[in-house]
């Protein structure tokens, strides 16, 4: 439609004077100044804006590994700084996926998660949101893709509840997590069980051994009735950009250094569960958490997570038992931290018998409208609203 504007001066949302643009670096510090408020935690605007130059430096988001993005009206003039009037932002991530199909192919791909959508106090009810998202779907498709092929699909996190996302085209997936209460009592080890914590340096083997477990799982067949399934790769990159985020808060607010980032313990086959971990610090203390951002069973992932095998409790005690035991490490580690709670997004049946040998009577809890993981799906080979699997959504995949 021709340009056009509302009583108070501002374009219609369907104008096609609205385009959306990736930011320059002023629009990049404006945007993160106007959504601090939203985003910025315990930190106050100067720390808050610091964070988010460090962790456009970690390797994940270096190298064009994020994108900044705002909604303009090309009609509206430029400051004197050259910054444009944003009417809405978001970010977008860079990150490697798995695709499997049905014949049990397995293929990396480039995702992107969607993040930090705002729309400013006075441009809101106005329907700028949704025409970005809509904008951003589309320049989705082909985005950072490879030798010019389509996107596949794209995840974001709706703390808006369902419905917002879901009409744009982000189906919302299982949102139910685990919380164990922190724990001092070290006495509660699992007998027999050696766990190691883990630092920054143990990551990288960790990770890369976990993509091969993942890859195989996922050349498994699946369920008849999933037409593909995908995985964002729980890789080194992804996990130090979360430990960034957590060691920049920790500096900020405890001056101490988060060392631990997660434990391992051997079950008595010597096969290896371990799971990494990130401190979430909220506005008040009453919101500090110990996050497992990925959970690993080498025995589970041979078998397949769902499969009857793991499902059923006889025959795999050794893996519960050592799963226990790095959930009571977790404790233990939220204690010396002064952290509310142990949380850990979607657990398998075999985590969640193990939580039971931890605390019987834990909590969980099933998200209604925040941290809603919500996926769309871009590929056109498949039936116009194909079953898509999502693999291993758990913690580490957000953004």
């Amino acid at each position: 439609m021709p340009y056009a504007t509302d009583a108070a001066g501002l374009p219609e949302s369907s104008s096609r004077t609205l385009q959306l643009v990736p930011a320059n670096d002023a629009e990049i510090i404006e945007s993160s100044t106007m959504n601090a408020l939203s985003w910025r935690g315990p930190l106050d605007l100067t720390d808050y804006l610091e964070r988010e130059a460090h962790l456009r430096n970690t390797d994940l988001n270096r190298h064009g590994g994020i994108t900044s993005w705002i909604l303009i009206d090309t009609l509206h003039p430029p400051s004197n700084s050259g910054a444009r009037r944003i009417l809405a932002s978001c970010e977008t991530l860079r990150k490697r996926a798995l695709i499997a199909r049905k014949d049990g192919h397995v293929s990396e791909t480039t995702s992107h998660g969607i993040g930090s959508v705002y729309c400013p106090g006075a441009f809101r009810g106005r329907g700028y949101a949704q025409r970005m998202l809509t904008e951003l779907a589309h320049i989705l498709d082909t985005w950072q893709q490879r030798e010019g092929k389509n996107a596949l699909f794209t995840v974001l996190w709706s703390d808006i509840g369902k419905q917002f996302y879901a009409r744009l085209g982000w189906t919302v997936y299982p949102s139910t997590h685990i919380s164990l209460s922190p724990t001092s009592n070290p006495d509660r080890l699992q007998q027999g069980v050696s766990v190691q914590l883990l630092t920054q340096g143990d990551l990288e083997e960790l990770c890369t051994v976990d993509e091969v477990l993942l890859k195989s799982t996922m050349a498994r067949p699946a369920s008849p009735d999933v037409d593909i399934r995908v995985a964002l790769i729980p890789d080194a990159a992804t996990m130090q950009w979360h430990h960034a985020r957590e060691e920049f808060l920790a500096l900020k607010l405890c001056n101490r250094f988060p060392t631990h980032k997660g434990a391992l313990a051997k079950t008595t086959d010597g096969r290896r569960a371990w799971c990494v971990w990130t401190r979430t610090f909220g506005t008040s203390p009453q919101e500090n958490l110990l996050n497992i951002l990925r959970l690993v069973v080498e025995e589970e992932e041979a078998i397949g997570r769902n499969s009857p095998e793991t499902n059923a409790s006889k025959d795999h005690e050794a893996s519960e038992i050592a799963i226990a035991a790095i959930l009571e490490a977790a404790q233990l580690e939220a204690s010396n931290w002064g952290m509310t709670s142990v949380q850990f997004w979607n657990p398998s049946p075999l985590t969640i018998r193990a939580a039971k040998k931890v605390e019987p009577s834990f909590a969980m809890i099933d998200r209604e409208d925040e941290s809603l993981p919500s996926l769309r799906w871009h590929g056109k080979t498949l039936p116009a609203s194909p079953i898509v699997g999502w693999i291993a959504n758990e913690k580490y995949a957000w953004c």
